[in-house]
């Protein structure tokens, strides 16, 4: 049966549990989420004692199931005052499944900078001194010289310094990064004192699974249908940088501060724009993978003309969020941006969305990514701009007097317009944890070729299934592009469900997907109003049912007591 970990880092101690009753069947973001609920005083700070982080590999990892890999890192966010959740890829989760852990909880703080390491025969606590200060690649790659194939999960320069937009980077298999970017975790992981956490498997007695022979068998069912499905295809092909045009030609691209829904140099970043350049460079790759058992492989390598790798997984977000939203149109300075905000550990999201504040303001120069990369990389040394920046949209707002703010309960929206796509608009509004599309992006698809997305009726309908439906998906620690066939799939959702039976032995808490779902989101909003969050948190900026969106002039009008319907006990 898989444990807790708990590690004091104030007393430099740790212990194993039981889990409890009330969170079997539970991990992934459905973890992080209960232990947060459970454990953390709803008034604490966020980078206080009190917290704690929480990182939880999902149900499925370290099994043979498909994509399995996501590691979810939840604590109270230091940017949003909320519950938070992000996950990332990698190969942290699936080891420390091996080990039959199933979530580490960090509390306290260590009085000197640390390194903690999991194995099999305990836990290490080791100074980490030589490496405070270093960039997450250069500190990744000395730890990695000292515990070859194990799992990392460290901090860059602004989860040290406390920044609100730092991530938490998560080392792939061979050894790029990937971040679980929103909601300044990365902060709350630095304010421990705790520069990595490094997970070595060798020797674990592997991931449990009550029924092996049933699990086998749902499992190949879902790697078949996934496998097969068209999607599936466009992301080898592009990448999530597919969206760029997909999302331009809608009219809900965000273009200089969310001012316009079509971006002129959209078709320089797009992802068919993409695909030619890596096909001309060497070294450069359109088809990698984040971790072990992924069928989709939709990240990349992207280089330099000579070779050198600059980025690996140069995302529909950053390209949206950086490029579009900033008026950057050069493909290699916003690679060179994304590259730097992963050794620096931060969130491209909310510093795009911040650059672009400052653009309003005259702080940048608009399209300029030699001047947001300059400001970036003074981050480490204290430079004013940089830290401005790593701070997020709002206090950037703040600072500067831009009331044009793309947030929500102080996170940033993410590249999707909400005047466009009204769905995801309203998850952005009502999800626990501010702005964040992951909380359940609502997009058209073929399989759904009667959805609307800039009609305003039944949006909170939409929105509330979706949220479910990822927090179950993230709960089980699936990666959301495996997720979309299933979500189309009789089959594949009864294949899922039967998956998750095999493992525990009994059937999905909740029921189903949704269930499931709906509990974690549930629990979530329960913390949320104990720290004092309710209905009115629950709204989009106004300037979105003000300002009419070019190209196509559709403005914000999903009613206040929809938003109001979402969750709703």
């Amino acid at each position: 049966m898989a444990r807790i970990l708990r590690i004091d880092l104030s007393q430099k101690r740790f212990s194993f549990e039981d889990l409890p009753d009330a969170w079997q069947g539970l991990g992934g973001r459905g973890l992080t989420s209960a232990v947060v609920a459970e454990e953390v005083p709803p008034d604490a700070d966020p980078l206080g004692p009190e917290n704690r982080l929480v990182l939880a590999p999902g149900l499925l990892a370290g099994t043979a199931a498909p994509n399995n890999g996501r590691l979810s890192v939840g604590a109270k966010s230091p940017l949003t005052g909320t519950i938070k959740e992000s996950n990332a890829g990698g190969s942290f989760a699936q080891k420390l499944a091996r080990l039959g852990v199933a979530a580490v909880v960090l509390e306290g703080s260590a009085p000197d900078p640390v390194t903690v390491t999991i194995r099999a025969a305990g836990v290490e606590l080791e100074p980490a001194g030589d490496l405070w200060g270093k960039g997450a690649y250069q500190a990744a790659d000395a730890l990695g010289a000292r515990c070859p194939g194990c799992g990392i999960a460290l901090v860059g320069p602004a989860g040290e310094r406390g920044c609100r937009a730092a991530a938490v980077c998560v080392t792939t298999p061979d050894g790029f990064l990937r971040t679980a970017a929103r909601g300044g975790l990365g902060a709350v992981m630095g304010s421990k004192g705790v520069k990595a956490v490094v997970v070595d498997d060798a020797g674990g007695p592997g991931a449990s699974v009550a029924d092996p022979d049933r699990f086998r068998a749902a499992a190949k069912t879902l790697s078949e249908g996934i496998a097969a499905h068209p999607i599936v295809g466009g992301f080898q092909a592009l990448g999530t940088s597919m969206l760029v045009g997909l999302i331009n030609e809608l009219g809900g691209l965000p273009t200089r501060n969310y001012s316009a829904g079509r971006f002129e140099g959209a078709p320089r970043i797009a992802g068919e724009a993409l695909a030619e350049i890596m096909a001309a460079r060497p070294n450069a790759s359109p088809r990698h993978r984040c971790m072990a058992g992924c069928l989709i492989h939709c990240s990349q390598v992207y280089t330099a003309e000579d070779g050198e790798v600059i980025t690996s997984g140069f995302e529909y977000e950053t390209l949206g969020m950086v490029g579009s939203n900033c008026a950057i149109d050069d493909p290699d300075a916003i690679a060179r941006i994304d590259r730097l905000c992963d050794d620096l550990g931060l969130d491209t999201m909310e510093v795009g969305a911040a650059a672009a504040v400052a653009m309003e303001a005259g702080a940048l120069p608009w399209g300029d990514g030699a001047a947001l990369l300059e400001a970036l990389a003074s981050v480490p040394s204290g430079g004013r701009l940089g830290l401005l920046l790593a701070g997020g949209s709002v206090a950037t707002g703040r600072e500067l007097g831009v009331a044009r703010v793309p947030a929500v309960k102080g996170q940033a929206m993410a590249a999707y317009d909400p005047r466009c796509l009204k769905g995801t608009g309203v998850t952005y509004a009502t999800s626990p944890m501010g702005a964040d599309h992951t909380a359940g992006n609502v997009l058209p698809s073929p399989a759904n070729p009667d959805y609307d997305p800039t009609k305003p009726e039944g949006q909170h309908q939409v929105s509330e299934f979706v949220q479910c439906y990822f927090a179950a998906v993230d709960t089980l620690g699936l990666c959301l592009f495996a997720s979309l066939p299933v979500v189309e799939s009789e089959e594949l959702q009864a294949a899922l469900a039967e998956a998750v039976a095999a493992k525990l032995g009994h059937e999905m808490p909740g029921g189903s997907l949704i269930g499931l779902g709906r509990r974690v989101c549930l629990t979530e909003k329960g913390f949320n109003r104990r720290a004092g969050f309710g209905p009115r948190h629950d709204r989009l900026p106004g300037f979105f049912a003000r300002e009419p969106l070019p190209p196509h002039g559709h403005v914000w009008d999903v009613p206040d007591a929809d938003l109001d319907r979402v969750f709703a006990e």
